[in-house]
């Protein structure tokens, strides 16, 4: 059998430099009848108008040529979504903006369209769209739900078929109070965002690398060290960098809102789809100590999810940074040189002799018998301080963190993006997704990190 190699003459960034635009894979789930279709060419119709290369592939038009063969059994459900997922991955990847509205019904089937897209280095927007059974079948001018239920059509979803909801989709669109202008919106917003967070992510890193700046200067001298409610430490770096990262946040992108960990929080912020979310310092225990194990925090949440995160280790000059869609990266601080293939990280693929991070400050009695209990699957533990530990095992130095105690979403969200985007998992320590832009910011949780889920500690 012939060799099968993969071929592109033109590289993913050069080609979107030349065209104006980033691919994109924009996925919509939901029901039958809860108003994917009707959503997907309403965008299309506002990102053609805005001069965006756009296309929808709906999951029937594609049943009558590429997906014909396809039944309804669930083996054909698979194959029918694996076909879409590669057909709008190899779109995106040219530059198109691709709008798949489909059923799939199926979890699994939702998590390969989203690798398939990751593998292909373009972002994966999932999208639920959400309407009540009863009301999919009232708008049911086709009449399928009706033969459905007397039995004339089997494997029809919602009815004698599962379907999954999404448990974290990137969106909700609700459209039983809301019209499909009103979504489709929402979705282009998604879409303008999406376009503008390569320039958002130098933004973040060249900021941090100024609160870095910043921060050493004190670090380098005397400093005096308070305590808070919470008998955590505070110096005045902590509140310099804070002062040098929301003070650049407010001009340079006064539409979004700020959670930081060392300003006061504004209930409004919950109502803004994007927030950043910043620990000016992360690991002020390390700073005290002047072990060299603290960090710059600066991630970016659009709809919970976080989407860009930089981490900066002023002392070590190690800057990472990750974008929904571009990847990880690792580089030094001041080398300006943003998304270089050279600088790209990714996770390793061990399955046995597992390193294993460990807090510096924080590991406790619950944390300690976990690994005892999985000591067999461990061939080292690494302790550090602040948010190197998720940096590090997406850099592919370690493999597993795992989180028992509280932490907040300051202290997660960026090391969260930059593990995500180098092909890690990042769940809550119940194994949910976790979310941001939270009433309650408090990680109650715990959470853990892994550079496989075959690898989660039982």
């Amino acid at each position: 059998m012939a060799e099968i190699f993969r071929h592109n003459s033109i590289a993913a960034k050069r080609r979107a430099d030349y065209l104006g635009q980033r691919g994109a894979v924009i996925w919509f789930t939901g029901l039958s009848g809860s108003g994917k279709s009707t959503i997907a060419y309403c965008t299309e119709k506002l990102l053609l108008e805005d001069k965006i290369f756009t296309m929808v592939l709906d999951g029937d038009n594609l049943r009558f040529g590429l997906n014909a063969d396809l039944g309804f059994a669930d083996t054909d459900r698979n194959e029918n979504i694996r076909r879409i997922s590669h057909v709008a991955a190899l779109f995106a990847q040219n530059g198109g903006l691709v709008i798949v509205s489909a059923i799939s019904p199926f979890a699994v089937d939702r998590k390969t369209a989203e690798h398939i897209s990751f593998t292909a280095g373009v972002p994966f927007v999932e999208i639920f769209v959400d309407a009540p059974l009863e009301e999919c079948i009232k708008r049911d001018t086709k009449g399928l739900y009706k033969k459905a239920l007397s039995g004339e059509i089997s494997h029809f979803t919602g009815i004698s078929s599962p379907y999954e909801a999404p448990e974290a989709p990137a969106m909700t669109l609700h459209t039983v109070d809301s019209t499909a202008e009103d979504s489709a919106q929402k979705v282009y917003d998604y879409v303008k965002m999406l376009a503008e967070l390569e320039e958002m992510t130098k933004a973040a890193a060249g900021l941090a690398v100024a609160a870095g700046k910043t921060i050493m200067d004190i670090y380098n001298g005397d400093f005096a060290v308070e305590y808070k409610d919470d008998t955590s430490p505070l110096t005045a770096a902590d509140l310099a960098a804070n002062t040098v990262i929301c003070d650049f946040l407010k001009e340079r992108y006064g539409q979004y809102a700020i959670l930081s960990e060392e300003s006061k929080d504004d209930a409004k912020r919950r109502a803004n789809p994007g927030c950043f979310i910043v620990d000016p310092l992360d690991g002020t225990k390390e700073f005290v100590k002047r072990n060299g194990e603290f960090t710059v925090n600066i991630a970016f949440a659009y709809h919970g999810k976080s989407v860009m995160g930089v981490v900066y280790a002023p002392v070590l000059d190690k800057l990472y940074y990750a974008a929904d869609g571009l990847g990880a990266f690792c580089q030094s601080g001041n080398a300006h040189e943003y998304f270089s293939e050279k600088n790209r990280i990714h996770v390793t693929d061990k399955r046995s002799n597992l390193t294993v991070m460990a807090s510096r400050s924080h590991a406790g009695a619950e944390h300690n018998a976990l690994l005892e209990k999985n000591k067999a699957k461990i061939g080292e533990t690494i302790s550090i301080g602040s948010s190197l530990k998720g940096c590090l095992i997406a850099e592919g130095k370690a493999d597993v963190y795992y989180r028992t105690g509280l932490t907040c979403e300051w202290d997660t969200a960026a090391m969260q993006c930059v593990a995500e985007q180098a092909g890690g998992v990042f769940m809550q320590g119940d194994g949910t997704p976790m979310r941001y832009n939270r009433e309650h910011v408090l990680n109650e949780k715990g959470f853990f990190i892994l550079n496989s889920i075959d690898n989660k500690f039982e």
